[in-house]
């Protein structure tokens, strides 16, 4: 998968991407980023007029994303969330959902300066800049988006549209319980609101430089809706990353900022849906960010003890109210 990923682009292809972008312009360098399963991305180079432009392509490989509906998205993701957010994101310069340039569909974007830090020097630091980051997400108004942003469904339809696309390959009880847990949950579950949302936000989309988080990447599925999930998909990712308390320090720290969440159980669970089938894929996206520690084996290990974790929070919360749902300690 990731040598398909990893080609590099031929030399008419660059040439047709410069001339796209600007007939001046011509190829001084190009090279394959990692991280990401999604797409193949490359960090582009070009020279225009005597001035270099430090760009990004992405280009949809997946079989399924090969109509450009997936490219288009991505750009209309990033077009719509305005100039004034002062979000670190990358700003659209060309789209060819077509496939005229690579054969594939494509998008160019501005480049952002750092890469992920897989191994910070200080967790907590590196914690709390990812709770700033989320925080500075949702503090974008949602009235300042394009009326047509794509917005997510009511909490029991986002229950069944994830069960559909996360039939597992692993831990098949424990998926039918969390489905059954999701399902009686869903029509009690309280608004925290409807904020714009990243909906992949791990550390592998973020860039970094030194200890500072200076981009956020990958926003093809970014959407209005409620706060809470993109809290919970990132309590699962520092979770898999360092196990331990990491995910409700990662909570706290992001309410210090924002307020109480409520029914993150609920979250938390709705969040976790895709790794009972893609773990095995997550894992090959950890290694290739450096996190090689993470075994199948250990990371079965942190799936079963978030989810056992947030299922016990939401039997507690019988009335629906907001529970802390940290994962559970564990000795590493």
């Amino acid at each position: 998968m990731a040598e398909d990923r990893r080609r590099p682009l031929r030399a008419d292809e660059l040439a047709r991407i410069a001339n796209a972008i600007d007939p001046r312009a011509r190829a001084a360098y190009c090279a394959p980023i990692l991280g990401g399963l999604d797409a193949a991305t490359y960090a582009l180079d070009l020279e225009v007029a005597g001035e270099r432009r430090e760009l990004v392509v992405r280009i949809h490989t997946l079989e399924n994303e090969r109509d450009g509906d997936a490219a288009r998205r991505y750009w209309k993701a990033i077009s719509g969330i305005p100039e004034s957010a002062r979000l670190p994101v990358p700003r659209p310069v060309h789209l060819d959902a077509e496939g005229g340039l690579v054969g594939l569909p494509c998008l160019v974007m501005t480049r952002l300066p750092g890469a992920p830090l897989a191994r910070p020097t200080n967790v907590e630091r590196w914690i709390d800049e990812l709770a700033g980051a989320l925080a500075a997400i949702h503090s974008v108004n949602a009235t300042a988006l394009p009326v047509d942003y794509l917005r997510a469904a009511e909490p029991a339809a986002v229950v069944e549209a994830r069960l559909e696309r996360s039939t597992p390959k692993t831990h098949e009880a424990l998926w039918r319980e969390v489905a059954d847990a999701l399902r009686v949950a869903a029509p009690g579950v309280r608004s925290n609101g409807t904020v714009l949302t990243h909906h992949d936000f791990w550390f592998g989309n973020t860039l970094w430089t030194g200890d500072r988080l200076t981009g956020i990447v990958d926003w093809d599925d970014a959407r209005i809706d409620d706060p809470a999930f993109d809290v919970a998909y990132a309590r699962g990712d520092v979770h898999f990353t360092f196990g331990g308390d990491a995910a409700a320090r990662l909570r706290n720290r992001y309410e210090a900022r924002r307020g109480e969440l409520r029914d993150m159980p609920f979250w938390d669970l709705v969040g976790i849906l895709p790794a009972f089938r893609w773990l095995s894929d997550w894992v090959s996206g950890y290694h290739e960010v450096d996190r090689r520690d993470l075994t199948d084996e250990l990371a079965q290990e942190r799936l079963e003890s978030f989810v056992r974790s947030a299922l016990a929070a939401l039997s507690r919360d019988t009335g629906g109210g907001s529970t802390s749902s940290a994962a559970a300690p564990r000795a590493e």
